[in-house]
């Protein structure tokens, strides 16, 4: 398989983000990341997030998920991470708890990954699917994630997101972005999205990672 196939599935057939996910943080590790989404549909709507995860030891990552969610719905979630699997595929099981769009809220989730090789390029994918439980009921959110390290600090990500129950999704979207080192722990994202279904027509993203 060429390199340019590779970086065309990587972009176009999976917004990225560096949340541990199905890899637990290392003891003391911590990760900061905030970002900015303008999307056009309807209405022209910004929101931006704020995500932290720190490794407390080897089996817990504790973190705080802040911002707007895909809906645009207000969150402001503390959550855990646990491993439940480190051999060929990794799992991690994940609980969070606080408020969503002004209301309590419970969103436990399961995360399922795995570094993969394709010539001289190495990344991963990661699947994330989370519940969002509410005094108004419960949604299925699903993150399909497909990654490629392209060269020293330089990252392609793709995902495809998708949003409420599985039979009749509110919303399915489509991002890509690429991610550079700008210092040591620091890198700078900028992406775009587009909705296929029930989701905003265009977006553009800009983000800052932080390793420490």
């Amino acid at each position: 398989m060429s390199r340019a196939f590779t970086l065309l599935l990587a972009l176009l057939c999976v917004a990225g983000s560096a949340n541990a996910g199905a890899w637990l943080r290392a003891d003391g590790d911590g990760f900061l990341s905030w970002n900015i989404k303008i999307q056009d549909g309807a209405d022209t709507l910004t929101y931006s997030t704020i995500y932290a995860e720190y490794g407390i030891n080897p089996d817990l990552t504790v973190g705080l998920d802040m911002g707007s969610d895909e809906g645009g719905d207000h969150k402001a979630l503390a959550f855990v991470l646990m491993p439940l699997s480190r051999e060929g595929l990794h799992i991690a099981f994940e609980l969070a708890a606080g408020t969503l769009d002004k209301g309590a809220a419970i969103r436990p989730g399961l995360s399922v990954g795995q570094g993969l090789s394709v010539g001289d390029l190495n990344g991963w994918w990661t699947v994330d699917t989370r519940a969002r439980i509410t005094g108004d009921g419960t949604a299925l959110a699903i993150d399909t994630t497909l990654g490629v390290n392209l060269w020293d600090e330089t990252k392609l990500i793709g995902q495809v997101q998708q949003g409420g129950p599985l039979s009749d999704p509110d919303f399915l979207r489509l991002t890509g972005s690429v991610v550079w080192g700008i210092a040591p722990g620091r890198h700078m994202e900028a992406g775009l999205t587009t909705g296929l279904m029930n989701a905003e027509d265009f977006g553009v993203k800009l983000g800052m990672w932080r390793s420490f």
